[in-house]
């Protein structure tokens, strides 16, 4: 099993509590439209922070991404923050597919619309729990991936469901099956202390399918559980020296 270190992340100081509204846009293009959110004051930028959202009921991600705000986005999953009822939102897509290839393609198409309209050159991904299975398989179908980072993320969907004790999830991509493209990409990955949720043994999985970690960094953040309390260990992430 790897070792991970255990990161102490929880500082109020860099960041206002204050932010400026942000814009709802829904990006279409395929059979799953995507919503996101962006700063009213976002103008054109070098690199672009990506925020994913986790599964079911939304809202830790964005929160995270409004904490940093600055050259930050936010993209929601499919069906998120849509009506409900909708034809394209059936129980598949947020269930067993919730990672799937057609998932996948359009979170990457909204990435690609957001980076397009910020005219930016490169994209940090940052994704929560199960947002963070599917930033790590979009970034292996990127080349402007900067740095990727998950947050109490799935990194081994087959692990987690043994650990639930749930239906695996038959119609998923899983992380670990894209070893070989993740080893070239940065990449940090935190765990809570006390996440029941995504234990830290589905990290320590996605870690063992790795032969090589020379771009790896990942950490047990003390006294995190699966939603408490990311915004403000993400505000303190991004202004240490791990972000390059």
């Amino acid at each position: 099993m790897k070792l991970f270190a255990v990161l102490f992340l929880f500082s109020f100081s860099a960041f206002s509590a204050e932010n400026p509204p942000w814009h709802k846009i829904i990006i279409s293009g395929g059979n799953l439209p995507i919503v996101a959110f962006f700063p009213s004051t976002l103008t054109d930028v070098d690199t672009l922070n990506v925020f994913i959202e986790g599964d079911g009921k939304p809202g830790i991600a964005l929160k995270m991404a409004q904490k940093i705000g600055k050259n930050t986005v936010y993209i929601a999953r499919p069906c998120q923050f849509m009506r409900p009822g909708s034809s394209m939102c059936n129980k598949e897509v947020w269930t067993s597919h919730r990672f799937s290839a057609e998932v996948v393609r359009a979170i990457n198409r909204a990435v690609s619309v957001l980076k397009i309209r910020f005219q930016a050159k490169d994209v940090r991904l940052i994704g929560y729990s199960g947002g963070g299975a599917v930033a790590s398989i979009l970034a292996t179908n990127r080349n402007d991936v900067k740095l990727l980072i998950t947050v109490a993320g799935n990194l081994d969907h087959h692990q987690w469901t043994d650990y639930n004790q749930i239906e695996p999830l038959y119609g998923s991509l899983n992380p670990i099956d894209f070893q070989d493209k993740l080893e070239l990409i940065p990449q940090i990955h935190l765990i809570g202390s006390l996440d029941h949720t995504v234990p830290g043994s589905v990290l320590s999985s996605y870690l063992n399918h790795m032969k090589h970690l020379e771009n790896v960094k990942s950490y047990i953040v003390n006294g995190a559980d699966h939603t408490c309390c990311w915004n403000v260990v993400m505000a303190s992430l991004f202004n240490s020296a791990l972000i390059y």
